[in-house]
């Protein structure tokens, strides 16, 4: 049977709702407190936006006097130039480390958010204005990497994120945009699991006027599909991106940006609060007289916020009207026939997945044979290197990942030199949630030098695996290589000699799986993906990355097939992808342990919705669809089949188990 994942329970559980009539049904609606708005408002601060400041100032002001009741913050954002060759020929850029100057939200009025700003940006200009450094996703990957209040997950949060330009900074010169409209996809859906709604600003005019002082004339420098992309996954609910094609009509998006911000969350009043005495599926709640219904799917209706029956949140159609000034009332319902006692959510045992990366000479190699990828940036093909990096993206941003914890370790070592085989103590991304935009942006700053130092890279895991290793952690590690080492090799040694070749390859096979099976002793999995050129698929790199999954508990077999190769070798970027791809659905888990179950909870009716929708019961114990119970003393749940599925691969993974109705069942076979 596989590990439980543990359940985080919110108890809501009350007494089962009274056959006779309350005595207080039906008493006058009851106006309900809204929640309560922060709006975080970050402001690009490269040299570029100097034309524009002044515009913005005033702009932050009337959406400040707009709306009196939320809390407002200010973030400045800009980057530096290099403070050395050393460090561009290293990452292969001008730009040195990101800024960011913030104002968290608060009751600031517009005067503090403008002086706050500033009389103009502070980013520097550089080659006499010719030029300048633009840094975009490293300042939203501030909200994921430090607390603020816009945070808050009682409250509205906005990010309301204005800019002229596109991100020069992130990766190298050769970064392709593929790879950075991940970095901004990923970018905006960990920023909505920290319930803030992202709203990009751009303007689409150039930095300066033509000629004739006419603005919009000449080419944009906006990337409208770099901010559409973060509206898409930003969760605002706007279909566009809001766009200033003339630096005075900013404070006229401004204004629609403001009508659009108000909250669609509402604190329950005591008197009708659940926790009160109330059965919280005995509350109705109206718009103008109108009933509003409840929607899990959260698309039309209303519905508990993450099970917390003290907090409602209204969807579509619902929420417009309470946009637009229309009061939402409350009330005790005087149905006596109420279904449902309890509601909790679920959320599973944390993964954490540890990536080490092949970044040795090899990994510059053409893709296609030939010398081509070191051409001009506009017209060479790619290295290894960069398809590996294209395809780890696209599995960090893939929902089957998205509750991951990855770390990121590069073997050899970030600073390694031509011939080096360093490998660091620890990694440099530990596992943490959150960590994909800083992983993308290091494996696309990284050039491939070096030697393959295979063996120490997985013993140095090995003996401090950290997170991988915690209590309640499923962990794992993911071996990328072209190959076998060549660094674990004697002082003296002498490729002629038959047989120092040959004792050299058993002791590093043996340390190998002395290390996987190591790991595989605290619960971790280790997994080996060969890519590469042919020239690196050897006999003995085979033989050093079957030792790996034979011992790491991942070798893949076929009693019909057995030149079958245990471990992944990809022949081509989109089988490294697929490879990746099924990795994670491994890793992935659709059971669940339950503990701390109120006792006055009725187990026979049970009712599990996934993102609202509900998934029926298999009280056939088919395991081909549904949900069922995994013990006797139904402690434990699993999904089975496309219930199973669509767990595993939603980009939303709300689970919510409800007690007291009568269950929806999977259909019996004919």
């Amino acid at each position: 049977m596989p590990d439980m994942p543990t359940i985080i329970m919110t108890d809501n559980t009350l007494p089962p709702p009274t056959t006779t009539t309350r005595a207080d049904c039906g008493e006058l609606p009851q106006d309900i407190t809204p929640a309560g708005v922060n709006v975080m408002v970050a402001v690009d601060g490269s040299a570029s936006m100097g034309t524009h400041w002044d515009n913005v100032k005033q702009a932050i002001m009337d959406l400040r006097l707009r709306n009196p009741e939320a809390n407002f913050g200010v973030q400045v954002f800009w980057g530096e130039l290099v403070a050395s060759f050393d460090e561009f020929a290293n990452q292969a850029n001008v730009c040195g480390p990101s800024q960011a100057s913030v104002l968290d939200v608060g009751a600031h009025d517009a005067a503090e958010l403008v002086d706050f700003l500033g009389n103009g940006p502070p980013g520097p200009s550089v080659l006499g204005g010719l030029y300048e450094i633009s840094p975009v996703i490293d300042p939203l990957n501030w909200f994921l990497t430090h607390d603020t209040l816009l945070a808050d997950p009682t409250r509205t949060n906005y990010l309301i994120f204005i800019s002229d330009g596109n991100d020069n900074c992130f990766g190298s010169f050769f970064a392709r945009k593929t790879d950075k409209l991940l970095a901004y996809q990923k970018l905006a859906i960990e920023i909505g699991k920290r319930n803030i709604h992202i709203v990009p600003i751009g303007f689409d005019a150039a930095s300066m006027p033509d000629s004739t002082g006419r603005w919009g004339t000449v080419p944009p420098n906006t990337d409208v599909e770099v901010l559409q992309t973060l509206l898409d996954h930003g969760g605002s609910g706007f279909k566009e991106v809001p766009k200033v094609d003339d630096p005075t009509k900013l404070a006229e998006v401004i204004k629609t940006v403001g009508q659009n911000i108000l909250s669609c969350r509402f604190h329950v009043p005591s008197t009708v609060d659940p926790n009160s005495g109330v059965n919280p599926f005995q509350l109705a709640f109206s718009l103008n007289g109108v009933d509003v219904p409840r929607d899990r799917t959260g698309l039309n209706g209303w519905n508990f916020v993450n099970g917390n029956t003290g907090q409602i949140e209204l969807f579509g159609q619902a929420c417009d009207a309470a946009r637009s000034g229309v009061k939402l009332e409350a009330k005790k319902t005087c149905n006596t026939d109420v279904c449902g006692t309890s509601v909790v959510k679920v959320e599973t045992k944390p993964r954490a997945v540890l990536l080490l990366l092949d970044e040795s000479a090899s990994r510059l190699e053409c893709v296609d044979g030939t010398d081509s990828c070191f051409g001009a940036p506009m017209n060479r093909t790619l290295n290894y290197a960069e398809e590996v990096l294209h395809a780890v993206g696209v599995s960090l941003t893939a929902p089957i990942n998205d509750d991951v914890e990855f770390g990121l370790q590069f073997f050899p070592g970030k600073m390694a030199d031509l011939f080096a085989c360093d490998v660091t103590t620890t990694p440099e991304v530990p596992p943490s949630q959150g960590t994909e935009i800083t992983i993308m942006k290091q494996m696309l700053q990284k050039l491939p030098f070096g030697r393959s130092p295979v063996v120490e890279v997985l013993e140095s895991v090995a003996a401090a695996p950290g997170r991988l290793a915690e209590p309640g952690v499923l962990g794992a590690v993911v071996m990328l290589s072209d190959g076998g080492d060549n660094c674990a090799l004697p002082e003296m040694f002498d490729g002629n000699n038959m047989a120092m070749v040959e004792a050299a390859q058993a002791a590093m096979v043996q340390r190998l799986g002395t290390a996987a099976s190591t790991l595989l002793g605290m619960g971790i999995k280790t997994f080996a993906v060969r890519y590469g050129s042919e020239e690196g698929r050897t006999p003995e790199g085979e033989e050093q990355l079957r030792a790996i999954v034979e011992n790491g508990g991942t070798a893949v077999v076929d009693p019909t097939d057995p030149m079958m190769l245990p471990y992944v070798d990809a022949e081509n970027e989109t089988e490294l992808a697929n490879a990746l791809s099924a990795i994670s659905d491994r890793l992935a888990t659709c059971s669940f342990g339950i503990s701390g179950v109120p006792a006055t909870a009725n187990k026979d009716n049970t009712n599990l919705y996934l993102n609202g929708d509900t998934i029926p019961f298999d009280k056939d114990a088919l395991k081909a669809d549904g949900w069922g119970w995994v013990d006797a003393e139904r402690t434990q749940i699993e999904l089975y089949g496309p219930a199973c599925e669509g767990f595993k691969t939603n980009r939303r993974t709300s689970i919510v188990v409800e007690f007291g109705c009568p269950p929806e069942v999977v259909p019996s076979p004919d």
